[in-house]
C-alpha cells in the first residue's frame, strides 16, 4: 500500500525504499561522497560535502556545475601551495 503525505502525493523516502535503482543510486552518492572527502584539504572538503548534500537532495549535476568547478579550482590550488611548500623546505 502507498503512503500519501498531506498533498496526496507518496513520499519520495518511500517510493526509494521499494526501487531498487534507487537503492543503487543512493549507494553510489554515498560512495562518491566518501571519495570525494578522502585525502582532501579543509577547502576541498567543505565543497566536496556541499557538492554531496546537494545531490543527496536530489540535484541535477547543472545545478551545481559552479560548486564542481569551485572544488576543481581550489583542488588546483591546494596542490601548487603544496608543491611550493614542499620545494621551500628544500
Amino acid at each position: 500500500m502507498s503512503s500519501y503525505n498531506t498533498h496526496g502525493h507518496e513520499d519520495r523516502q518511500d517510493q526509494d525504499r521499494n526501487d531498487p535503482a534507487a537503492q543503487r543510486r543512493a549507494a553510489q552518492l554515498a560512495e562518491l561522497g566518501e571519495e570525494l572527502v578522502a585525502g582532501q584539504t579543509w577547502r576541498q572538503k567543505e565543497i566536496a560535502g556541499r557538492i554531496y548534500q546537494e545531490l543527496r537532495a536530489g540535484a541535477h549535476v547543472e545545478d551545481i556545475e559552479h560548486l564542481i568547478t569551485k572544488l576543481r579550482r581550489t583542488t588546483i590550488e591546494d596542490a601548487r601551495d603544496r608543491s611550493t611548500d614542499r620545494r621551500g623546505r628544500r
